[in-house]
């Protein structure tokens, strides 16, 4: 089954439009971003498939400790995105990145 991804993603108050970006230092292991003074989630167009939805998760757990307050460690975020990515695919949940331009 797939899931479009949203052009813009609302958790609580927090309303991110979602992007792709190339040339974002990906040599240095940026794939996506999260600016809180923009409001905008950026994602590397050079990376597709398992690599691009993991970015996409990690940017929204982002999204929900900034909301929420949480105080997560960037390693942290990196393993929640990680198992929700995991456990997505164990379901048969693809993401559809159709509308993201």
């Amino acid at each position: 089954m797939k899931i479009k991804v949203p052009t813009v993603n609302q958790i609580g108050s927090l309303k991110y439009p979602v992007s792709f970006v190339s040339h974002m230092r990906t040599d240095d292991g940026w794939k996506g971003s999260l600016n809180e003074r923009t409001g905008v989630i950026h994602i590397e167009t050079e990376i597709s498939g398992n690599m691009r939805d993991r970015t996409y998760l990690h940017e929204i757990v982002h999204q929900i400790d900034i909301n929420y307050e949480i105080g997560l460690s960037e390693e942290n975020i990196s393993r929640i995105a990680n198992g929700f990515c995991e456990y997505l695919n164990n379901l048969g949940i693809e993401l559809d990145w159709s509308n993201i331009k």
